[in-house]
């Protein structure tokens, strides 16, 4: 048989694997190639094939398969499948791209080239070249590029930004499917998911991820306490992506990490350079002081485990920095007033939070990303809460300068606020109103009890008597089994026998009610028209240059917010601390000692539909009601309508009309329409 082209080759091979009936339609999509393409290599495949005797075998509706005999396919096997013959399983687009991207921050700054590519995966050099355009994209938030020379292709960045990268890379993979290795996952899984643990193996080999973990578990016994899972794992991998690179000769400098060494705990600082001793020894490498200096800042970064922590409570309490202390109490004192509950005295809270900041600030303060795989349920679950403590914590990082905090190390907080949230919410006082049957009186709250035991039933009325009712204080809830005219409290409607779905009515909308303002009151945003000035106001369209005029725009924004609030319109030194909402809208934050009351600026990016955006920046000084602006962006971010009305604005009085319609109640919608649209949240 003559040699077969590439295309022909990676064919037949997948014939060969599949031994049945393949539609080329599948065929197409399993290798990246259009139909049309398939048609033509199987053409040239069959006359290859035909000399042999081999034929292919089309049945109309089904696919195509290799008729073979039993020696065919054996000498097949053992001719065109040689253990020594190179050959990669046909990938999705997006797996080879990874590869490609794996191999590339693996070897950093080795070069390869198109050609090798396009041979190494068995596809044309121009779905390579997409491949690299792709790749350039996703490097480019971790400040790597893809240089390009005579000598083939290579991506360069510092040591410290490819180290960030690979590990970004490690945690997408971990969703993915992987075969695990049961033993590994049975023995670990209580510190690490069996998907996280074969990816890396997959990467680094199980000798090296034991080794480090035994390391590990010494560590945790000189810090006196246990790393948090999800910082162990972010330890653990940075570890091992430490050791890869300095195997190949890629060590951190001085300048790659930071431009000082500053040790703030001598104690940890000891450990870290045990556990590199360890390392050294382990590994047969020697770990450089900036490597020393790089284990320590994972180890004071990291969280504690929260069972470990019941008798070294107090003892971590008084060891809590005031700076720690003081943003703690700022934000729940801020969530506090957002959700119209009290939390400042929830000492459970506090201590959580107290634990959980120091660390998180170091994380920032050395760029240390941490990952939560929990993230997307947390904010499809909690997405309230989610917005409102995003909200919160702009004034924290702007005081801490920094530009914003990631909704991994959101949904941590998130996940303690929820907590108090619920606990709080457990302990009910409510009222009963049914018909005047006794019977079903009793039953109803028979079953209440049983199905919320912690709740307070203070009286079962009638509805006539209900009219008559005139003290509902400390009343938090009213379920009835009769409609009843409008009232301010809660109300949720059952049926006497309070089946599955009542009980299921009433705890949604306890979660309603858990963060949710009153829904019959109308959103205003008289604080917003207020500080709004017209000169804080810029617009743009979408382009093929969006990115760059996007931030040319929004650095004129902050320059008129800034000159409007009274200062130097010097950007050079200035944090503008940022609170993502979604990808539609943004809130920017800087502070101003020279205006009592806040400055409010908007910049409208118009373009496609679903494809434009909204920022809000706003210029505040410490006495002005800053809380409250905060609620009133809140009230815009879950209202879809309102926002689709500021997109379509054209001058700053427009713009101001609309905020102004919202205060005077002005507006083209229904009550029922006000509610809805406010409950409506967008993504």
């Amino acid at each position: 048989m003559k040699a077969l082209s590439a295309r022909e080759y990676q064919i037949l091979h997948f014939l060969l694997e599949r031994r049945d009936f393949v539609p080329v339609k599948e065929m197409a999509s399993q290798m990246n190639w259009s139909e049309k393409t398939i048609y033509r290599e199987l053409n040239a495949l069959e006359q290859s094939l035909n000399r042999r005797g081999i034929h292919l075998e089309r049945k109309p509706g089904t696919g195509i398969a290799l008729a073979l005999t039993q020696e065919q396919t054996m000498e097949l096997r053992s001719t065109q499948l040689m253990p020594g013959k190179k050959m990669v399983p046909s990938l999705s687009v997006e797996a080879r791209r990874i590869k490609i991207l794996t191999n590339l921050l693996y070897d950093s700054p080795e070069e390869t080239s198109i050609n090798k590519l396009s041979e190494q995966y068995f596809i044309g050099k121009a779905s390579i070249v997409n491949d690299l355009k792709a790749i350039e994209e996703r490097i480019a938030p971790f400040q790597l590029r893809l240089e390009k020379s005579q000598l083939g292709t290579r991506l360069i960045g510092s040591e410290i930004d490819i180290r960030k990268a690979m590990a970004s890379l490690i945690h997408e993979l971990v969703n993915e499917d992987q075969k695990q290795e049961e033993e590994h996952a049975q023995e670990h899984e209580a510190r690490i998911d069996g998907n996280t643990l074969g990816e890396l193996v997959r990467h680094f080999g199980s000798d090296a991820v034991e080794g480090i973990r035994c390391i590990l578990e010494e560590t945790e016994q000189q810090l006196g306490y246990t790393i948090g899972d999800p910082y162990y794992i972010n330890l653990l991998t940075h570890l091992l992506i430490c050791i890869r690179r300095l195997k190949n000769g890629k060590a951190l400098r001085l300048a790659d990490s930071v431009s000082e060494h500053p040790v703030t705990d001598p104690s940890v600082y000891a450990i870290a350079k045990n556990m590199a001793a360890k390392i050294s020894e382990q590994c047969e490498l020697e770990l450089p002081g900036e490597e020393i200096y790089f284990i320590y800042q994972y180890l004071i970064s990291s969280g504690m485990s929260l069972p470990s922590l019941n008798l070294e409570l107090s003892g971590l309490m008084d060891k809590a920095c005031a700076q720690s202390q003081a943003m703690v109490r700022e934000l729940i004192q801020t969530v506090s007033v957002m959700i119209h509950r009290d939390l400042t005295t929830d000492e459970q809270l506090y201590k959580g939070l107290i634990i959980h900041f120091k660390p998180m600030l170091n994380r920032l303060k050395y760029n240390i990303a941490i990952h939560n795989p929990l993230l997307e349920d947390i904010r499809r679950e909690y997405a309230e809460i989610f917005t409102l403590v995003s909200l919160g914590m702009l004034p924290i990082a702007e005081a801490s300068r920094l530009n914003s905090f990631s909704d991994d190390e959101i949904s941590y907080l998130v996940l303690y606020f929820q907590a108090s949230i619920e606990k709080n919410s457990k302990k009910k006082k409510v009222v009963l109103v049914c018909s005047t049957g006794i019977g079903t009186s009793h039953l109803l709250k028979s079953r209440i009890n049983r199905s919320f035991p912690e709740w307070e039933v203070v009286d079962v009325i009638s509805a006539s008597w209900f009219k008559q009712m005139e003290d509902w204080a400390d009343i938090d809830l009213i379920i009835s089994t009769v409609k009843l005219e409008h009232h301010n409290l809660p109300v949720v409607y059952v049926s006497a026998l309070l089946n599955d779905t009542d009980v299921s009515l009433i705890k949604a909308k306890l979660d309603e009610e858990r963060v949710s303002p009153d829904p019959n009151k109308m959103p205003s945003f008289s604080l917003l028209e207020a500080y709004f000035q017209s000169s804080c106001f810029h617009m743009e369209t979408n382009t093929k240059e969006q990115a760059a005029e996007e931030i040319t725009s929004r650095r004129k924004l902050f320059a008129s917010v800034l000159a409007a609030a009274g200062a130097d319109g010097n950007l050079h030194n200035r944090t503008f601390a940022e609170a993502r909402l979604n990808k539609h809208l943004s809130i920017f934050l800087l502070r101003s000692e020279l205006t009592a009351n806040p400055v409010v600026g908007f910049n409208v990016t118009t373009g496609e539909t679903g494809k434009g955006k909204l920022e809000i920046v706003i210029a505040f000084s410490n006495d002005g009601p800053f809380i409250e602006l905060l609620m009133e962006i809140n009230s815009l971010f879950k209202c879809k309508w309102i926002y689709d009305q500021i997109m379509r604005v054209n001058t700053p009085l427009e713009l101001a009309e609309i905020l102004q319609s919202r205060q005077s109640g002005k507006s083209g919608h229904t009550q029922k329409e006000e509610t809805y649209g406010y409950h409506q949240n967008y993504q």
